[in-house]
């Protein structure tokens, strides 16, 4: 079976790609750089529909998993019409030239974000919660939802919606735990918001595992939470973090400053996502453990 990552040279989306390629699945990667030594990756410019139905027509795949979007809060704050086109227009270029290539038993993944939740009323977080995105970033992955929705309803397309809570791990260069260990190298560990703020953490190997799953699944929920189920503290988990690469916690200071786009507490219902056998498999030490030895390594 043939498959295609969107994304491919991403954290996520590179991951995904070796994972189908090691399972034995024909796989190839668009980004907008080609090139790599362990599967075919070539240049496609999303926003550009004709090169995006041309290159499905020659690929012809069976299963499409959509990975490709820009994926920062704070920059699609600062300039919300790149965000807009980077999601929301590359999503709708790919879903109408899916549709129009009319491939038969085609099965399509969109990974979203946890943040279209916002802050919600209640946790843990079920799928059926209503939607409250808080940045333009979230709202993008909300209007990339409805995008999928109007295939599912309208043209019967065989599309599942991946919300992915706090994804980390080998490979990221941002976000928290990498921002500390830069930090941590300065003498100087400030870090936003009160430390009481909450996420619920899933190990990148792990989201990989869920994606999989539900590229295959027969379930008629089209919708996934891909998290643990586990609500960690922002001050548990860089204390933890600190602990591993031998920080004194003391050192840790919170400023108090929420930035805008960022939610306060999330955890995840994964009644679904367990429904389709996904079960845990990389805890929040191990998985803190052989980030912190990655990235320690990496001068």
């Amino acid at each position: 079976m043939r498959v295609l990552v969107t994304g491919a040279s991403g954290f996520i989306g590179k991951k995904i790609a070796q994972y189908y390629l090691n399972k034995g699945y024909e796989v190839r990667g668009w980004d907008l750089v080609s090139g790599n030594e362990l599967f075919d990756i070539k240049a496609v410019d999303m926003m550009n529909y004709s090169d995006v139905l041309s290159e499905l027509k020659e690929y012809n795949p069976d299963i499409v998993i959509h990975c490709a979007g820009c994926a920062n809060v704070s920059e699609s704050v600062k300039n919300p019409e790149r965000d807009f086109y980077g999601n929301v227009t590359i999503t709708h270029h790919l879903l109408f030239a899916l549709n129009e290539c009319k491939i038969p038993n085609l099965r399509v993944v969109f990974l979203s974000s946890a943040s279209v939740y916002g802050n919600p009323s209640k946790l843990p977080i079920s799928e059926e919660d209503a939607l409250k995105p808080l940045s333009p970033y979230a709202l993008h992955k909300e209007m990339c939802e409805k995008i999928c929705e109007f295939f599912i309803s309208n043209y019967g397309m065989d599309i599942k919606i991946a919300r992915i809570f706090s994804a980390y791990g080998e490979g990221l260069k941002k976000q928290i735990f990498w921002d500390m260990y830069q930090k941590a190298q300065k003498g100087k560990l400030e870090m936003f918001g009160t430390g009481n703020e909450s996420r619920d953490y899933i190990h990148v190997d792990d989201v990989v595992r869920a994606i999989y799953l539900i590229s295959v699944t027969d379930s008629k929920d089209y919708v996934f939470n891909v998290a643990n189920g586990e609500e960690i503290t922002i001050r548990n988990a860089t204390e933890l973090f600190a602990q591993i690469a031998g920080v004194e916690k003391e050192k840790i200071f919170f400023n108090g400053i929420v930035r805008e786009g960022d939610p306060l507490n999330w955890k995840a219902d994964i009644t679904k996502i367990n429904g389709i056998g996904y079960k845990q498999s990389v805890g929040i030490y191990a998985g803190l453990k052989s980030y912190y030895d990655w990235v320690s390594h990496l001068e």
